[in-house]
């Protein structure tokens, strides 16, 4: 799932690439350090290659310091193998111990053992909650049944998306489907249900409880609620598979938001072509580039990385239908009904309102920041100062770095000037 790439783009998305290289002539760009990428630009980091005769690129040429610059490249690429290898053998150690002090899971199968460990204790803390009379242990049961599947869940469903290793992605995405399609069984269990209904019935064991307990309680009661435990035996097996294919859609379609696409590399122009994988043919676009310099880059990245894939729209299609039908089949008139039960904003209308206000107070705000944006690209880049959508990320780094540089400079201006007061009160 994750091996491939999407299909390549048509061509004339990069015939107009081309056209728009061609028409600008000059490009003053800046090569200012702007932190952005790393929140906006997910791609692989790749070296690139010093070899001269490409418009827009670096050469290194012979006569005065070249020898001299030879050298240093290669001390700072012997340190940086050290550094590496350091590196290197400090993970080792830590994945000898297991991810996050967990000794099982110092392998990809290690998800397997944690899974079926979790599985084995949340089948005896539901036979221990379904025979347990109603008081506070009811609700620890509860508690500990719940944790016993989280701490799983909630590890592999970041390790699923986070970890370099497909195996560890590939089996932390199993255990967590499968963990999950359990909750939900869980979650519409009659019995288990009944052993909660009959403590929140109870009117003395209740007032015996404090506060927090019983709100503990009234949420996991909430839980089999909205999840259907009121219908008849067909409807909650609906609805566990409505919430396991949701479930499904949800990671399918993440992962598909993450998966590069290429196009035929003589589609863009030759002087930009370094800055993406190249394979075979075609060149593997990764993510937004969005903290390089160059405007064409930005641009190429935007267009071909978010290119329309039909794939992931049937996906956010079924989704949003398996959601809604979801939603009505347990009693809610849509999916954000159900979303909002129980929460601070309480339905869609809130909400709604919430976001209006929100718009309309950080308007002129938003308004200004555009134009502080068009002003640094018309200054950094005169030949072509509008503002476009693969822009706004950044510009709007290059001014946030711009603001953090110039205090810690007039800080540096002031340090100076008072130990030069020192040191003349000092001669006194």
């Amino acid at each position: 799932m994750l091996g491939g790439c999407r299909r390549a783009l048509p061509a004339a998305l990069g015939r107009a690439l081309r056209g728009r290289a061609a028409g600008q002539g000059g490009r003053a760009v800046s090569t200012s350090w702007c932190p952005v990428g790393t929140a906006f630009d997910a791609k692989q980091q790749q070296q690139q290659p010093l070899r001269g005769g490409a418009a827009g690129r670096d050469t290194v040429s012979g006569g005065t310091g070249g020898p001299g610059l030879l050298r240093q490249e290669a001390a700072l690429a012997a340190g940086s193998l050290v550094l590496c290898s350091a590196r290197l053998n400090r993970f080792k150690g830590i994945l000898g111990r297991g991810l996050f002090g967990v000794p099982e899971l110092s392998c990809p199968e290690g998800f397997q053992e944690a899974q079926n460990k979790a599985l084995q204790e949340s089948e005896q803390l539901v036979q221990k909650a379904c025979s347990t009379p109603p008081g506070p242990e009811t609700v620890m049961i509860f508690d500990q049944l719940s944790d016993s599947l989280c701490r799983v869940a909630d590890l592999a469903d970041f390790v699923k998306v986070a970890h370099p290793d497909f195996a560890f992605r590939e089996a932390a995405e199993e255990a967590c489907r499968n963990i999950g399609t359990v909750v939900e069984k869980l979650n519409t269990d009659v019995e288990l249900c009944q052993s909660l209904r009959r403590l929140l019935a109870d009117e003395t064991v209740m007032s015996s409880l404090d506060p927090e307990t019983r709100r503990v309680a009234e949420l996991f009661m909430f839980d089999f609620e909205i999840s259907g435990i009121h219908l008849d035996e067909e409807k909650r097996k609906k609805a566990v598979d409505l919430n396991v294919r949701i479930l499904d859609l949800c990671n399918e379609f993440l992962i598909g938001a993450h998966i590069p696409n290429k196009i035929d590399k003589h589609v863009l122009p030759e002087h930009i072509r370094y800055n993406f994988t190249a394979e075979g043919n075609y060149l593997r676009v990764a993510g937004l580039h969005a903290d390089c310099p160059d405007d064409l880059v930005r641009e190429a990245a935007y267009k071909i990385f978010l290119y329309s894939n039909s794939q992931q729209l049937a996906r956010l299609e079924e989704l949003l239908a398996s959601r809604n039908s979801l939603a009505q089949l347990v009693g809610y008139d849509t999916f954000a009904h159900r979303a909002l039960q129980g929460t601070m904003a309480k339905n869609p209308e809130t909400v709604r309102q919430f976001l209006e206000k929100l718009s309309e107070q950080l308007s002129k705000r938003t308004q200004k920041d555009f134009e502080m944006m068009t002003k640094m690209k018309t200054k950094l880049n005169p030949h072509n100062s509008m503002l476009m959508p693969w822009d706004h990320p950044y510009y709007s780094g290059v001014l946030r770095a711009e603001r953090e540089v110039l205090p810690s400079l007039k800080m540096k201006e002031d340090e100076a000037v008072s130990e030069q007061i020192e040191d003349f009160l000092f001669c006194f």
